[in-house]
């Protein structure tokens, strides 16, 4: 008997408990988003998700539309909304719509008072497709109410009217770019101090897939007497989801290095020739500067370690030539700044 008792004092004060946590969260008012060019369907899995993702947040209990309740209307100055709001006392309401224009859909959000009438809060967002309503919504919902807003987010999952926080496709993007490259090139066995600094251009294909940039680059640095072609594939990294983000990367490349050199010693004048071809390891990182814009701005540096050597041959005054020298291996560190342009 006392077992029970307690038992039942337990469960009475669980339920009271619960009753006055519910009736502590401020009632919303969440009548069925209004959709434009988008499948019916939308209207209520989108209010209904957007109800999950704002209670979610523990500060607002919302009270959605009946999916058969036919007297709300968009129509009437929205009195039908604030008449049923005021009905189940609700001290807040939400009036949104989903307009899809193309592949894009406009996402518009709207709190306002119950009482006043006065609009608190709003937010408005672009999906680059319906795939992407679920994160736009996700963000919505937790943000409602407060100081904070999507279009503030600076993440590339975030979407705005602003270019540089537009949403990424579902599927990666593909850019285009061109640079310039530079390169400080050091050899085993050969003395570069002078004439070692290259420079030159650099193209680039790339594929990002939100986690990890996929690169194919082609890049030449030259001077008046070296020659450092390379065809790199390199995968990077970027350490933040926002639009300005540091990365580390890395690859290999395909590469080949040449020079021909006069010099002199104290005995006679000689000039120099060699070349070499081969596989070429790269390691480092960079800055990218608006990767979810249209245009965007890449900082690297990468050491390049060669494994494969340089040989050549070395020509005295008189046109004779000594036995093949080997110049050790290719060593250096490929400087990129490039511009990209989404496709």
């Amino acid at each position: 008997m006392y077992r029970n008792t307690l038992k039942f004092t337990l469960l009475l004060s669980l339920t009271i408990l619960c009753f006055f946590n519910i009736n502590a969260q401020t009632k919303v008012y969440l009548p069925l988003l209004e959709t434009i060019n988008l499948k019916k369907d939308f209207q209520y899995s989108s209010t209904r998700l957007l109800k999950n993702y704002i209670e979610s947040a523990n500060k607002y209990q919302v009270i959605m539309q009946d999916v058969n309740d036919s007297s709300i209307s968009y129509n009437d100055q929205n009195a039908s909304i604030i008449t049923k709001a005021r009905e189940i006392n609700a001290m807040y309401y939400i009036i949104g719509s989903l307009n899809r224009l193309g592949e894009n859909v406009i996402v518009n959000i709207n709190l306002f008072e119950t009482e006043t009438g006065k609009k608190v809060w709003f937010d408005q967002l672009k999906a680059m497709s319906p795939d992407d309503l679920d994160p736009i919504l996700q963000r919505i919902g937790q943000n409602i109410g407060t100081e904070n807003k999507a279009t503030t987010a600076d993440d590339i999952y975030s979407v705005s009217n602003q270019e540089t926080q537009q949403l990424k496709q579902k599927e990666s993007n593909n850019n285009f770019g061109i640079g310039l490259c530079a390169m400080p090139l050091l050899m085993h066995g050969f003395d570069l101090n002078n004439n070692a600094q290259l420079s030159g251009l650099s193209l680039a294909w790339s594929f990002d897939a939100r986690d990890y940039i996929f690169d194919i680059k082609p890049s030449w640095c030259f001077n008046s007497n070296y020659d450092m072609l390379s065809l790199a594939l390199e995968m990077n990294k970027p350490l933040t989801k926002k639009s300005n983000t540091p990365f580390l990367g890395g690859g290999a490349s395909l590469s080949r290095t040449s020079f021909g050199i006069n010099g002199s010693n104290q005995s006679n004048y000689y000039s120099s020739t060699a070349s070499g071809y081969g596989i070429m390891l790269l390691a480092g990182g960079g800055y990218i500067f608006n990767r979810t814009s249209s245009v965007s701005v890449r900082l690297s540096a990468n050491l390049m370690q060669g494994f494969y050597d340089v040989k050549g041959y070395e020509y005295n005054s008189f046109g004779s030539y000594s036995s093949q020298k080997n110049y050790g291996l290719s060593t250096g560190i490929l400087m990129r700044l490039e511009i990209l342009f989404r496709r």
